[in-house]
């Protein structure tokens, strides 16, 4: 962890009579069997100065708000904001939450691969990144005390209804996007995709497969016989649509399960990272004879980006109409069409273009 700014760490808390060039020596042989580990880091674990006195001495070589993150400064259910896979690729941890400003401890932050990713995460959720740094330890020995978090509630034994039934209230806690249940060779896989990634969620003894694959048939009025792809739709919880898919693989049948919430609230572009800028918002989106698309991997936020679009163009003097499968947000104003088994797509948009539009979103969720 070297900053731009000064020297190296290790000369740099030399010259401050932190540590001797003795004890930089002996990190630096310490480093020769943990080349993962930075200096700073290894001065701290080999305890060779005042830890209070290298975070000080840290931040301010670095140029950044520093602080030794204990659970005790927690002040925030970390998994509300970033899953704990996702803490734990980027050596992150949310730790404090004022209005829509949220404190974030980093183990490096010249990574800006991670620190960005996490800031985007947050700016998503419409809340601004403070950012701190601590060290690595201190983000290990929390995220190890948290993880596991998401299946607290799972219990694998539970008879298959429970298990179902757990497993998916569990995601919608979560805020999953989606829940993979995967037959493996000797046990069934349950991950859910939390922020884009994918995160495992808990294992099922595979003697309960079939009763699991029967289930997840039934609530999804799937042919239980069938064992080709299908397509199915859960509609047991109020505040969600479900949409099922199953495969057959060599162990079984995979199902994934796309949770789409209803009545979503709609973010505005400024907080979803676009310029503040209306003139270029304007020349991005509010044109006549364009065509705009939203491409982005599962769980990104095309679907969110989207409708916050459509809302942003949503004026009386303009007629919007939307091809929807399903439509998730119902927004006042826009004409929405809801496609199904009898209605498709081609002949809602014949449709739709002898009815005077201005603008038409076209959106399908595969899934």
């Amino acid at each position: 962890m070297d900053s731009k700014r000064k020297g190296p760490i290790g000369i740099e808390l030399v010259k401050r009579g932190l540590v001797s060039e003795e004890d930089i020596n002996k990190a630096l042989e310490y480093q020769k069997e943990h080349p993962e580990l930075k200096i700073i880091e290894i001065v701290h674990r080999l305890n060779l100065c005042d830890e209070y006195l290298l975070i000080e001495a840290l931040g301010d070589i670095l140029d950044e708000k520093s602080i030794i993150l204990t659970r005790s400064d927690i002040n925030v259910n970390i998994s509300d904001y970033i899953s704990i896979d996702i803490a734990k690729q980027n050596k992150a941890v949310p730790f404090d939450i004022v209005g829509n400003k949220i404190k974030v401890c980093f183990a490096d932050t010249l990574d800006r691969k991670s620190v960005d990713t996490v800031r985007l995460i947050l700016l998503n959720k419409g809340l601004i990144m403070e950012r701190y740094i601590t060290f690595e330890k201190n983000i290990e020995d929390i995220l190890e005390s948290l993880e596991g978090t998401a299946t607290d509630n799972i219990n694998s034994n539970a008879d298959t209804t429970g298990l179902v039934d757990t497993i998916i209230k569990t995601a919608m806690k979560k805020r999953a996007s989606d829940i993979h249940i995967e037959p493996l060779e000797d046990h069934m896989r349950v991950r859910y995709r939390i922020d884009g990634e994918l995160v495992n969620a808990v294992k099922i003894p595979k003697e309960k497969q079939t009763q699991i694959i029967g289930r997840l048939k039934a609530i999804s009025n799937m042919f239980q016989e069938k064992q080709e792809s299908q397509d199915g739709r859960i509609v047991l919880y109020p505040d969600y649509n479900i949409r099922v898919s199953s495969q057959k693989n060599i162990h079984g049948e995979k199902f994934v399960l796309r949770l789409l919430k209803k009545n979503l609230n709609i973010r505005g572009l400024a907080d979803l990272g676009f310029v503040q800028d209306e003139k270029f918002i304007k020349s991005s989106f509010n044109k006549r004879n364009s065509i705009t698309i939203v491409a982005a991997p599962t769980g990104e936020g095309k679907t969110t980006t989207l409708y916050s679009i459509i809302d942003y163009l949503n004026r009386p003097e303009i007629n919007i109409t939307t091809i929807e499968d399903p439509v998730e947000i119902r927004i006042p104003g826009l004409n929405q069409i809801e496609i199904n088994e009898k209605l498709r797509f081609s002949d809602s948009l014949r449709t739709v273009l002898r009815q005077d539009p201005d603008i038409i979103l076209l959106r399908r969720n595969k899934g």
